[in-house]
């Protein structure tokens, strides 16, 4: 499964031909290899068994292969639906029910749940450092390369970062920042967020009349460690004007309590007021509501013609579908005020006042049409078509199993894939291509009703940030209401994954370095330490000591970077389970050299221009540190030779000398041999030019 052998790319005669000239290897008296000779005919009957053996094993379903994966642990990727945060506009807008679309091109977003957008949005943005107030704001401005440091350049306990409102967010509603990073590439990812590297520590807060108080919050940055979304909630005290800033009002603040931080954060963009959609198209809505005499619907679903409504009558007990008339009635209702329809449902009785006793399924206008699925007949494996859609939400599917009561009444029960109904009847989702499989049939019978579906596009609701959504309306629904932009790309979308895609996924994950044999194996987990900044790595092996000792440069705003103590716990953490047990490892941080440069050069005019340049070039190709090279290489005469007579104004260089300011480096010849844990830098440089002709 690994390699994807194609066990049928030979013919019928090629596979005899390799048998027969095997024959010798067996047996020296077998000469006659004639059709008429017995073990000649064996021989094309075994080859013929063994073309049907292997094209059967070619053909082995995707079923089987995703069932074979999931037994060591690998389990196909689902259609997931990716999340978006909008901004809402500064001066507020109409109230947004569940379900309203939005469009990006040809894809559709929804809204989760109703959203109210209020006026209130970021007037400012402050650095707060030592009481001193640094504008920030150029942080506000989208679509250019402005960074800032949100805690000063070298951060310490006590900075915040504020951001001043116009407007107050409503309390007790969860208020949504985002916060683009610069340079979180060079960090990896972290992978399980309970060994977080503690390097700082931060609190949000809002200013009341008492002043900063705690709020309770949800902060995906990690003390601004990488991108994502802070949310707050407002709770207790209303908020007070923060007079203190250059521009005043109800104000936000992100406090450092400690800081340790290996690379100074630097901000490149904030946005606040954001309200999240999701890339989905919801065709049928089930809506649970609580028992009562009358249900108010403002889903957007609802808000059309076909629905069916199903009541339970006593607890835990089953549904029964009520007719319109004969159980309830239907009122659709303007509110002026939210500027929005809503649909009452005035019950005659409610026998049963449960939390899910009414459940209101909604329907567009195609789907109505498909909303019986088929009958059970009573066999494993039947399939049955959901028309009209494909790329389906699994955990959005909802099917309603109807059976008779012992009077005639039917009754209804609602599953969802892979849940247990009634007698054991059990069914999977084939999303992709909008199939219901029975697993269990139960007793059969059963009609099956469609009463939630979503369909989505995967991967492609990943949107770049700056994406603008379109609220569209008018008479043909076409015309453009509100646009809507996203200042962060959209996350978490995933496509159904084919029992190919699996396999090769698979396939890459067990080449990927698990346990550390080779030196390279130490050194491409040490580069993988979840959560740090690692630049270069270099492992060495000292067998007769049975060890590897490994050398690492981090990433870090320091001149020559050290590892530090929390770094040294952190990468000893991560590879302690991942060694042989036999073989011990060391950690170091790196050795630095500085090499020292003698050279005369001949230049055509503009001395004290090429001098400048000339040492430019020098020091470039002798930082080891910040470029490209690896630890241990070593100092080329003929390479800095050919780069500064390479130089345009360049005549010839007259004299060049390198020598190690360092006892951990020897000069080898013209070159400079260091150690494998080393790295060279810049030393001193003594640069004499001579215009030529002079």
């Amino acid at each position: 499964m690994l390699n994807s052998i194609n066990l049928n790319d030979k013919t019928y005669d090629e596979l005899l031909m390799e048998a027969i000239a095997q024959i010798p290897m067996y047996s020296r008296e077998w000469t006659n290899y004639n059709t008429s000779d017995p073990g000649i005919t064996l021989l094309q009957n075994l080859t013929a068994f063994q073309m049907l053996q292997q094209e059967t094993i070619n053909k082995v379903p995707g079923e089987v292969r995703r069932k074979l994966l999931k037994l060591v642990g690998y389990t196909a990727r689902e259609n997931q639906a990716a999340t978006v945060l909008l901004q809402a506009p500064t001066e507020g807008g109409a109230i947004l029910p569940m379900g309203h679309l939005l469009w990006s091109g040809e894809i559709p977003f929804e809204t989760t749940q109703e959203i109210q957008l209020l006026p209130w949005g970021l007037a400012a943005v402050y650095g707060e450092v030592e009481g001193t107030y640094r504008d920030l704001s150029r942080l506000l401005r989208s679509g250019t390369d402005t960074k800032a440091y949100p805690f000063g350049r070298s951060p310490v306990a006590g900075n915040a970062l504020i951001f001043v409102l116009h407007g107050v967010p409503e309390m007790g509603e969860p208020v949504r920042l985002w916060l683009q990073v610069a340079q979180e590439e060079l960090r990896t990812p972290f992978l399980d967020e309970s060994e977080i590297p503690p390097f700082s520590r931060v609190r949000w807060q809002y200013y009341t009349a008492a002043g900063w108080k705690n709020v309770r919050f949800e902060d995906e940055t990690i003390g601004m460690l990488r991108s994502g979304q802070v949310t707050l909630w407002l709770e207790g005290d209303l908020p007070e004007e923060l007079t203190d800033t250059p521009i005043k009002g109800c104000a936000l603040r992100c406090l450092l309590e400690t800081s340790d931080f290996d690379r100074t954060p630097r901000l490149h963009s904030a946005a606040v007021h954001l309200f999240p959609v999701k890339q989905q198209h919801t065709r049928v809505q089930c809506i649970d509501c609580p028992g009562a005499q009358t249900v108010t619907l403002r889903e957007r679903l609802a808000q059309g013609e076909h629905i069916m409504v199903f009541c339970q009558e006593e607890e835990n007990g089953a549904y029964y579908l009520y007719q319109e008339r004969g159980y309830y009635r239907t009122q659709r209702v303007y509110d002026r005020e939210d500027e929005l329809w809503s649909v009452k449902l005035k019950f005659d009785r409610i026998p049963f006042e449960g939390e899910h006793a009414i459940k209101v399924v909604c329907f567009d206008e195609e789907m109505i049409h498909h909303r019986i699925l088929g009958t059970v007949h009573g066999y494993d494996g039947q399939i049955l078509a959901v028309d009209l859609v494909n790329n389906i939400l699994p955990e959005q599917f909802l099917l309603a199993v109807e059976e008779m009561d012992e009077d005639g009444t039917a009754k209804y029960c609602f599953v969802a894939p892979e849940e247990k109904g009634p007698d054991g009847f059990c069914y999977h989702v084939r999303s992709q291509q909008a199939q219901v499989v029975i697993d269990n049939p139960g007793r059969g019978g059963y009609r099956l009703f469609l009463v939630s579906c979503a369909v989505t596009q995967g991967i492609r609701g990943n949107v770049h940030s700056d994406t603008v959504l379109e609220q569209l309306g008018g008479y043909d629904g076409t015309e453009v209401e509100m646009r809507y932009v996203s200042p962060a790309p959209g996350r978490g979308g995933m496509s159904y994954e084919s029992a190919e895609e699996l396999r090769l996924r698979f396939s890459a994950e067990m080449q990927k370095t698990h346990v550390a044999v080779r030196i390279e194996d130490y050194e491409e987990l040490v580069k993988n330490t979840p959560g740090l900044c690692i630049h270069k790595v270099k492992a060495v092996a000292i067998r007769n000591k049975n060890l590897v000792k490994i050398a690492i440069k981090p990433y870090t705003e320091e001149e020559l970077p050290k590892l530090s103590k929390e770094y040294l716990r952190q990468i000893q953490t991560f590879l302690e389970p991942h060694r042989m047990l036999t073989t011990r490892f060391e950690l170091c941080s790196p050795r630095y050299v500085p090499i020292g440069v003698r050279a005369t050069v001949s230049v055509r005019g503009m001395a004290s221009y090429a001098k400048e340049e000339i040492e430019k070039l020098i020091r470039e190709t002798l930082d080891y540190v910040n470029g490209a090279q690896r630890f241990g290489e070593w100092v080329r005469f003929n390479m800095l030779y050919q780069k500064i007579s390479s130089l345009p104004f360049v005549e010839g260089v007259d004299a060049l000398n390198l020598f190690p300011e360092s006892r951990d480096a020897v000069l080898e010849g013209s070159d400079i041999r260091v150690e494998d844990d080393s790295l060279c830098y810049p030393g001193t440089i003594q640069l004499i030019i001579r215009e030529h002709g002079r």
